[in-house]
């Protein structure tokens, strides 16, 4: 079952980061993505910028559901700001090539963001494995915010 948190990180602008952790399977996807619509949704986003952010929440986690070790979490954590949505998704995955930044999916999230940027590190409950997160930018263009 999906755990849901709204963390308050700052209470005089009343914005929340929420952080999601499902299990890393595709079945969860269409959880990670009704959420992140929700929150553009609630942002203000525009319709095309919420399937955007949609779209990129998709392809960001199966990415990272492809390269997950077996019985990993997937950890989304969302924080919008006035002007964008910032989002990170990480998950625990085996050691060895980079993800091509080649591929058609990268470019795919590079048309659908305004930022991305992926990382790795050593898992600190695991020195043998890694940590990969994957974070983007979307701007709330077309919006009247």
């Amino acid at each position: 079952m999906p755990n849901i948190e709204a963390v308050d990180r700052n209470a005089a602008t009343s914005r929340s980061v929420v952080e999601l952790r499902v299990r890393a399977a595709a079945t969860q996807l269409s959880i990670i993505r009704a959420v992140a619509a929700a929150i553009a949704g609630q942002e203000d986003f525009d319709l095309d910028s919420i399937a955007d952010v949609r779209l990129a929440i998709d392809e960001a986690c199966s990415h990272l559901i492809l390269r997950a070790v077996d019985g990993a979490s997937l950890v989304c954590r969302f924080q919008p700001s006035e002007t964008d949505l910032n989002v990170s998704i990480s998950a625990p995955t085996s050691p060895g090539e980079a993800p091509s930044q080649r591929s058609f999916g990268w470019h795919v999230l590079n048309a659908l963001t305004d930022s991305i940027e992926l990382t790795r590190d050593v898992d600190p409950d695991d020195p043998t494995g890694e940590i990969t997160v994957l974070t983007f930018t979307k701007n709330k263009q077309g919006s009247d915010a």
